[in-house]
């Protein structure tokens, strides 16, 4: 079962993955593949909403706080950790 899960994380990063330029604190780049989420999500009364943006990628490669996941065109800090299956892991990110 856990091998059916992983090939369907792979062919997930297959279908909707991009490539992506990670920045860790320290200087150092390397190209990642992930997902690039953003949405929008409730806030608190009055129907106030806050936009989220999401970026998931393998477990494989592990991310930290403040490193930061950028295109040619924007750029992002990852700020915390939100879900990991073991598989995929989903952080938070904001940008810069």
């Amino acid at each position: 079962m856990d091998d059916a899960i992983a090939d369907l994380d792979r062919e997930v990063m297959k279908a909707f993955g991009r490539v992506y330029i990670l920045t860790r604190s320290d200087g150092s780049t390397a190209d990642i593949v992930g997902v690039l989420s953003r949405e929008v999500q409730p806030a608190g009364v009055f129907e106030a909403v806050q936009s989220q943006t999401t970026f998931t990628a393998a477990s494989d490669f592990p991310l930290q706080r403040n490193d930061r996941v950028s295109t040619a065109l924007e750029s992002w800090r990852i700020d915390r950790k939100l879900k990991d299956d073991g598989h995929l892991v989903q952080w938070s990110l904001h940008a810069d």
